[in-house]
């Protein structure tokens, strides 16, 4: 009984010394860029819908024009846990943007990072996610105009990098650059038949960059 006793009073007096000792002087407990986050984003993906149309038909009549926007407004959330037992940081984050074209673009994503005070350096990679839609017409001198909206979803992987500081001792804002790259393919497709179905090609390259700006609510360890 005493023998617990002994213990329990020096698990407390530790317990209380640990919590007396400031919380800069406690490594394990890590800096100030520890711990879970949310925030939001906006920003733009440039170039992010890039077909290219081929004429199979021996005639040779085919006439293409993409009604998808090159450029897409983007605008979501991330959410992670970053981890900072020193001078470096690392993380991870998982995000989902919409907009436009793009019914979503999302990832899970590492993040390490160089602390400097009140601003944070880092670079991110990791896996990418897409669904969207391609939207285009085609002209033929037999079946006239024809629309077509296919959707795809798509895999591929996203690097970059960004800067991030704090304004406020649980609110910090950033800029973030990202290049996602989800792969090529290309489909076969026939004009709709009318006078004779027509055949053509295309093929959607989803490689291209997001630029946006972040903020983010820091809710600790």
């Amino acid at each position: 009984m005493r023998m617990n006793s002994y213990v329990a009073g020096a698990g407390l007096a530790a317990a209380l010394l640990l919590s007396a000792v400031p919380v800069s002087a406690q490594p394990f407990m890590g800096g100030p860029w520890s711990g879970f986050y949310i925030g939001g984003n906006m920003g733009g993906a440039f170039d992010a819908n890039n077909l290219k149309f081929t004429d199979q038909t021996t005639s040779q009549d085919l006439l293409f024009r993409s009604n998808t926007s090159g450029d897409e407004f983007l605008g979501g959330f991330h959410v992670g846990y970053d981890w900072q037992p020193g001078g470096f940081m690392f993380g991870v984050e998982g995000d989902a943007d919409f907009g436009g074209d793009i019914d979503y673009l999302s990832s899970i994503r590492g993040r390490v990072g160089a602390p400097l005070g009140p601003v944070l350096l880092y670079g991110t990679g990791g896996f990418a996610f897409e669904g969207a839609h391609e939207r285009f017409q085609v002209n033929s001198a037999s079946d006239g105009i024809s629309t077509f909206d296919r959707h795809l979803d798509k895999t591929g992987w996203t690097a970059g990098g960004g800067i991030e500081t704090y304004v406020m001792p649980q609110l910090s804002v950033g800029v973030e650059g990202l290049y996602y790259d989800l792969g090529s393919d290309t489909a076969n497709l026939l004009t709709p038949v009318a006078a004779g179905a027509e055949p053509f090609s295309v093929r959607d390259d989803r490689k291209f960059a997001v630029a946006r700006a972040r903020i983010t609510y820091h809710m600790g360890w």
